[in-house]
C-alpha cells in the first residue's frame, strides 16, 4: 500500500543568494489539477523566530501528497544569517528586514534581501501570502491582519474583508493592527503582509505562534495545523481534520499593554486571553525587597495576547501585548 505520506516526485528546489544569505526556495505543483490558487509561505523573516520555520520543515515532506491543485511556494527562512546568529534583524547590517519591504538592489544587504524577497513573492502571483512568525513563551497563537492604508473606500474595504475571511480559515484568534496613524508611524505597510496587502493588493497574514530561540512541540504542531487549515480553505487541498487551537472571539486589534506605574517586579493576576475591564488590575508591583508597589491596572478593556519576556519593569513599561476591541 502507497504511504500517503511519502512525497511522490519532490518540489522544484532552488536558492536565492543575496551577499551572505542563501536562501531555499521550495515550489511544489497540485498532483492533480495545476491550475488553481496560488499560496506563498515564508518564515524566520526575524532570525531569533523559529516556530513557524519548524512546522514547515515538518510540513515539507507531506506538501507533495496532499497537494492537489494550484501552486504553493516555501520559503523556510528569510534570514539565514540572524538564525545561524540567534538574532533578530539582519546581522550583515542590523536592520529589521521587516520595515524594509520591497527594499531595493542596490540598498545595503537587507535592502537586497528584501528586493530579491519581494521579487520572489511577486513572481509566484500569490492569491494569498502567509509569513509565519513568533512572539513569546508566554503567548496565544493568532493572527495579526495589516491595514490597506494604501487604499481608500470601497477598495480598501473589500481587501480587508478578504483578507478578514482567510484569517477565520485558521481557527486562531484574530487581531487588527494598530490605527492607521500608529500604523503608518511603525513602518508596518513596510512589513512583508503590510507591503503584500498595500502594494499587491494581495491578502497577507501574519501568524504569531510559540517563543522565539528554541522550538516548542507544541507550538510548532499549532503551526502545522494552521498551515494544512489554510490550504484546505484555499482549495489546494482536500478538508484536514486538524485539533482546534485556544481562540477568543471576537473583532480585536493589537495595542501595547497596561504599563507600570513605577520600577518593578510584576506579577500578573490576569491568564492568557482573560478578558477584563477597563480600570481592572492586572498585575501586582514588588520591589527587590518584597514590598508592595501599586499595581498595574487596564486602561482599556481587553486581554494579553502575550507577557513581556522579562521580570522587571522600568516605569512606563508596558507588562503585555494587549488586545482591545476593534471599532469598525
Amino acid at each position: 500500500m502507497k504511504d500517503p505520506l511519502r512525497p511522490h516526485s519532490g518540489p522544484r528546489i532552488r536558492t536565492l543568494t543575496v551577499g551572505k544569505n542563501e536562501l531555499p526556495v521550495l515550489d511544489f505543483q497540485g498532483r492533480d489539477q495545476a491550475s488553481g490558487p496560488s499560496v506563498v509561505l515564508t518564515a524566520n523573516l526575524h532570525g531569533d523566530e523559529c516556530t513557524g520555520l519548524g512546522a514547515l520543515l515538518a510540513l515539507i515532506p507531506r506538501f507533495e501528497s496532499v497537494l492537489r491543485r494550484g501552486r504553493l511556494r516555501v520559503l523556510p527562512t528569510l534570514n539565514p544569517s540572524g538564525l545561524e546568529r540567534r538574532q533578530r534583524r539582519v546581522p550583515q547590517d542590523d536592520h529589521d528586514l521587516n520595515r524594509i519591504f520591497p527594499g531595493s538592489a542596490q540598498g545595503s544587504e537587507s535592502d537586497r534581501l528584501a528586493a530579491a524577497i519581494w521579487a520572489e513573492l511577486a513572481s509566484a502571483r500569490p492569491d494569498l501570502v502567509v509569513d509565519l512568525h513568533s512572539d513569546a513563551p508566554q503567548s496565544l497563537p493568532y493572527v495579526l491582519l495589516d491595514r490597506a492604508t494604501g487604499l481608500s473606500g470601497e477598495a480598501r474595504r473589500a481587501l480587508e474583508a478578504r483578507n478578514l475571511a482567510l484569517a477565520e480559515m485558521c481557527g486562531l484568534t484574530v487581531v487588527h493592527e494598530y490605527p492607521d496613524e500608529q500604523y503608518r508611524r511603525f513602518s508596518l505597510d513596510k512589513s512583508l503582509s503590510g507591503a503584500v496587502l498595500n502594494r499587491l493588493r494581495v491578502p497577507a497574514l501574519t501568524i504569531e505562534a510559540g517563543p522565539r530561540l528554541y522550538l516548542n512541540p507544541d507550538d510548532v504542531a499549532v503551526l502545522e495545523g494552521v498551515v494544512l487549515r489554510i490550504l484546505a480553505g484555499m482549495n489546494l487541498t482536500d478538508p484536514v481534520n486538524t485539533a482546534p487551537t485556544r481562540r477568543v472571539a471576537g473583532r480585536w486589534r493589537r495595542d501595547s499593554g497596561p504599563r507600570a506605574p513605577s520600577p518593578g517586579v510584576f506579577r500578573p493576576r490576569v491568564t492568557l486571553g482573560e478578558q477584563v475591564q477597563a480600570g481592572a488590575l492586572v498585575a501586582d508591583l514588588y520591589d527587590v525587597y518584597g514590598r508592595a508597589l501599586p499595581g498595574i491596572y487596564a486602561e482599556n478593556a481587553g486581554f494579553t495576547l502575550s507577557f513581556v519576556e522579562r521580570t522587571h519593569l522600568s516605569a512606563g513599561a508596558p507588562m503585555c501585548t494587549w488586545a482591545v476591541p476593534e471599532v469598525p
